[in-house]
């Protein structure tokens, strides 16, 4: 059997993917990216991704015929059916892998599987990332959102007692709110205005004033300080000493890591705090493992 396959990865503004030989571990070729709105009409969305996919079919030179890719929830991954309303909303309902076949030529022989986004970030890093040698993983994915995946022998753990409901902790309360309103940009932009009075438009614009502003030290420091007490409990009952982060916030993981390890030591855990490795090719890697 052939050790490729194409993996997709699915945003709100464009559709990246690339062929994936899951034997290496690599992508082998080049990453086509497509730029298109999530509000576009489902036909132009649909043909964009036909035609980006279509791309890296052309690119191995023997046939592929099994596609991952990756959606942001709600949807339904097992069926391929978006349910979701706030994005992609012209998508509600149809089959995301009937649509396809229809646009691909050759079509009727591909095999699609969907995962959900921050899910195949985290297999991405288990399987050939930064989380490959642990047998059990918490991977983050901070940015605008508060993405998370807990890792159990390279599979995805999303239900069961040692994990929150559906592996997400993006809407477990947090500070008389959710934790994707604190974990998140706009969570270091808040931080950040009320301690200067200040609106900054990115967590970038705060990191720049680390070593110069006492106020922007203090927002990252309470930041690490704050992720390590959320994620403490979540470690603990999941029974992980891995913790992997990733998402455009982890860039500045040194700014607020030192403060994490102080804040676990402190309860008792060694916790392993990694940056990602894979940087924007995790999700398509880990969306092609589905087949792995």
């Amino acid at each position: 059997m052939s050790n490729l396959a194409i993996g997709v990865d699915v945003g709100g503004s464009h559709v990246c993917s690339a062929l994936i030989d899951l034997a290496a571990g690599q992508i082998v070729g080049r990453r086509v990216q497509t730029d298109i709105p999530h509000t576009a009409p489902a036909d132009q969305l649909f043909q964009a991704w036909a035609d980006n996919i279509g791309q890296c079919l052309t690119q191995a030179a023997e046939p592929v015929t099994r596609i991952g890719m990756d959606f942001p929830g709600p949807f339904d991954y097992a069926e391929g059916i978006s349910q979701m309303d706030h994005k992609l909303p012209h998508i509600k309902g149809l089959r995301v892998a009937d649509e396809l076949r229809r646009r691909i030529p050759g079509g009727e022989n591909l095999k699609f599987r969907f995962v959900n986004d921050a899910s195949a970030f985290a297999l991405g890093e288990s399987h050939f990332g930064a989380a490959k040698e642990a047998d059990r993983a918490l991977v983050l994915a901070i940015g605008t959102g508060f993405g998370s995946g807990f890792v159990k022998q390279r599979q995805v753990v999303e239900e069961g007692p040692e994990v929150p409901p559906a592996g997400e902790v993006w809407n477990l309360p947090w500070a008389g709110s959710i934790a994707d309103d604190w974990f998140s940009t706009r969570g270091i932009l808040a931080r950040f205005a009320t301690l200067t009075g200040r609106q900054l438009q990115g967590a970038k614009d705060v990191a720049d004033l680390y070593d110069t502003l006492p106020e922007a030290r203090d927002t990252w420091h309470a930041f690490g300080r704050e992720l390590a007490q959320f994620t403490a409990p979540l470690l603990q009952q999941f029974h992980c000493h891995t913790l992997l982060l990733g998402g455009n916030i982890a860039l500045s993981h040194a700014l607020f890591i030192p403060q994490m390890q102080t804040t676990y030591a402190a309860v008792g855990l060694n916790i392993d705090i990694k940056p990602c490795a894979l940087g924007g090719d995790a999700a398509m890697l880990g969306a092609a493992t589905l087949f792995a």
